[in-house]
């Protein structure tokens, strides 16, 4: 339930704590803004932290972390959906590693993910938990505080999970323990959760938006905003009761503003060193071919120096099991100065799907991307690049298909009309998602290239 500011108030006894251990705290050198104190003050064991972007919530993380960092054996963990995306540069672990360095009692032990107050034996863990599977990590692990950063971006059962393991540790068994769920909302099955159980339910949703943080320039970021797609807008802006609807995601206009002609492209190759060629592709592994079955679906880009993807061209059929491999093989050796790049998707399913494709196609060396489970996550990245000049379409016929796909996207299957389809969406997604990961890439061994005889 979405808190009425109006009507909180914080007694002596909370204020009393807040200058105990956030005021006089050495470890905290910022002074939170009025909504972060009272989502602070709050004694509910579980709350949701939530509104727009640039609200302050990485900054109210790491205060909240950090707040028990003096007690001794106080125990915290910091989650996010993929490893990279809890190290990164404005993060809640990168505010502490910031915050802590000074003190040479605190060890930042980057391959154990904790930090240690030697003085007290305080830790603050940080971890992930991507795939459903990953829960099992702290089966048996107890925290007095979880906060779990994007929380949107995970799955259902891992936020229900983490509820386990809040208890009590050995040395402080009695805490007030707290879990915080911190995010915007996003088109994912998290999303769902936290709407139902805080923003709509009976736990105490917490809202804060960008024009509530005294720290930052407003006007900044609203012209930021207004280069997000429609829906990736309404998710920053922290609207939960958004629905993605066909045509929210891509226009023509942004699309033909970054096509580039025969002529430009030749300049670009003049000009410019090609760092590598690649093919994304987007596979409908289906054993049989319905009337509303995906299409596998391919992109051809040059990638230059600069990081920089030119969209060169796309295809797209349909074709059963066994005809399907062949086919795929027979472009892949037909273009072997291009690298291929398959989409993994999350869960032990995607992992399968993946053992099979690499055993498939293994003369060719395929290189797997890692991706988020929501297509409209992907596509609203994708965008950004597209917006930021990091992908560009080279202007030919292929265009004419991918534009139906992209201003009708997300939408229905509607038989034998592929603009309906997302499978060319899907392929420049991909592209992106392996030019920017936001998830730990794969390991991958260097590129290969056979001829068959």
């Amino acid at each position: 339930m979405k808190v009425d500011y109006n009507k909180l108030t914080i007694s002596k006894k909370q204020l009393q704590v807040i200058k105990d251990t956030i005021d006089n705290n050495q470890f905290i050198p910022i002074t939170p803004y009025a909504k972060q104190m009272y989502a602070i003050a709050d004694q509910h064991k579980r709350k949701l932290i939530g509104g727009s972007a640039y609200s302050g919530k990485s900054i109210l993380g790491a205060v909240l972390a950090l707040q028990h960092f003096k007690v001794r054996n106080y125990r915290c963990l910091i989650l996010r959906s993929t490893y990279d995306n809890v190290i990164a540069t404005g993060g809640i672990v990168d505010y502490i590693s910031e915050w802590t360095k000074q003190f040479d009692y605190v060890e930042h032990n980057q391959s154990k993910r904790v930090f240690i107050n030697h003085k007290t034996n305080a830790k603050i863990y940080y971890s992930y938990m991507l795939l459903e599977k990953d829960k099992e990590k702290f089966k048996s692990r107890a925290y007095h505080k979880i906060i779990v950063d994007e929380a949107s971006e995970f799955f259902k059962v891992n936020l229900q999970f983490l509820n386990r393991s809040l208890r009590g540790t050995k040395g402080l068994m009695h805490f007030p323990f707290a879990l915080y769920y911190i995010s915007n909302p996003a088109d994912a099955d998290g999303s769902t959760y936290l709407k139902e159980r805080f923003v709509e339910g009976p736990y105490p949703y917490f809202e804060m938006n960008f024009w509530d943080n005294p720290y930052i320039n407003r006007k900044d970021y609203l012209e930021n905003l207004k280069e997000l797609s429609p829906a990736d807008y309404q998710f920053q802006i922290g609207n939960w009761d958004y629905e993605v609807k066909s045509g929210d995601v891509f226009d023509y206009d942004l699309i033909e503003s970054h096509t580039i002609s025969k002529q430009e492209y030749q300049e670009l190759l003049t000009e410019h060193d090609v760092l590598q060629q690649v093919m994304t592709w987007d596979i409908a592994a289906t054993d049989k071919i319905k009337k509303y079955a995906d299409y596998t679906a391919y992109s051809k880009s040059t990638i230059f120096q600069e990081k920089i993807a030119v969209i060169t061209n796309q295809d797209s059929f349909k074709l059963k099991p066994g005809k399907l491999e062949t086919h795929m093989s027979l472009i892949m050796n037909s273009n072997q100065e291009y690298e291929n790049w398959i989409e993994q998707q999350p869960a032990a399913a995607g992992k399968i799907v993946k053992n099979y494709w690499e055993k498939e196609f293994k003369e060719y060396n395929p290189q797997f991307i890692k991706v988020p489970k929501s297509k409209l996550i992907r596509a609203s990245r994708s965008v950004r690049g597209i917006n930021k000049g990091k992908i560009l379409f080279l202007k030919g016929n292929y265009l004419k298909k991918f534009i139906k796909q992209a201003i009708k996207f997300p939408q229905e299957h509607i038989t034998n009309d592929e603009s309906t389809h997302d499978d060319r969406v899907d392929t420049v997604s991909l592209l992106h998602e392996g030019l920017y990961p936001q998830i730990q890439p794969t390991r991958l061994h260097k590129r290969k290239t056979h001829r068959r005889i």
